[in-house]
């Protein structure tokens, strides 16, 4: 946990705040906020993504999605670093190889983030509500001989001009997205196509670093082979383990 605690309302009152700034099956959702820069790096805007997803836990099942641009990097137990697929040819993982997945719910309900330092160049988030995710499935069942890349090719923009999709994760800054049904939300890594056909021997990828609960305690290892020992923190691993228990969340 955080040593202070912090809610909605209490960054609230420090950031300026936009809300429903996206439109998904005919339903407002989202919330932005922009931190002041002489604030970026006090508490609690300079705390670890588990503590975003655990004090705001309430606040992302109520706008489904949550966005600081441009706030500084925290890489304190990131799950993993996803860059391009080519510079994860070690890795078993498919989440890590593959340009594009199918459309998914991280581990429900408990909440993702992603955050980033520097723009993705070449990949994004899709963010899919439930008839959009519905519509990716269909799709994909009527076209057996389409690989998924293009299924995305033709669903994405697709689901951008009938608002049953977004784009995000971009941009450097952070991000947490409902894992649960209250939101209905899912979500995919996708490319951005423009920028690979424009620069078709593209190699790598500014790093997106993820954090989820349910991965730090059991799969911190397994999503990335060579995660390695940089940027743990035990403390704050117990914390989290207690922070489930306590909330019967585990």
């Amino acid at each position: 946990m955080a040593q202070v605690d912090f809610s909605f309302q209490d960054l609230v009152r420090d950031c300026q705040v936009q809300t429903g700034i996206y439109q998904l099956d005919g339903k407002a959702l989202g919330a932005k906020l922009w931190v002041p820069d002489e604030l970026l790096n006090q508490h609690p805007y300079n705390v670890s993504g588990y503590d975003f997803l655990q004090q705001l836990r309430s606040s992302i099942f109520e706008y489904g999605l949550i966005e600081f641009p441009n706030l500084p990097l925290n890489k304190k137990n990131h799950t993993l670093a996803q860059r391009a697929p080519q510079q994860h040819a070690y890795s078993a993982n498919t989440y890590m190889t593959d340009f594009c997945q199918s459309p998914h719910q991280d581990t429900p309900p408990y909440p993702t983030a992603f955050w980033l330092a520097k723009p993705r160049q070449y990949f994004a988030t899709w963010v899919m509500s439930l008839q959009g995710v519905e519509r990716f499935y269909h799709y994909q069942q009527a076209h057996p001989s389409l690989s998924i890349d293009e299924i995305h090719q033709r669903l994405v923009p697709e689901s951008l001009a009938n608002h049953t999709g977004l784009l995000l994760n971009q941009a450097p800054g952070l991000l947490l997205i409902d894992n649960s049904d209250r939101q209905s939300l899912y979500h995919a890594r996708t490319c951005n196509f423009s920028a690979q056909v424009k620069h078709p021997n593209f190699d790598t990828d500014n790093p997106m670093y993820a954090y989820n609960e349910v991965g730090l305690l059991n799969y911190i290892d397994i999503l990335d082979s060579r995660r390695g020992q940089s940027d743990r923190d035990a403390q704050q691993l117990e914390s989290v383990r207690q922070f489930m228990l306590d909330e019967g969340l585990s």
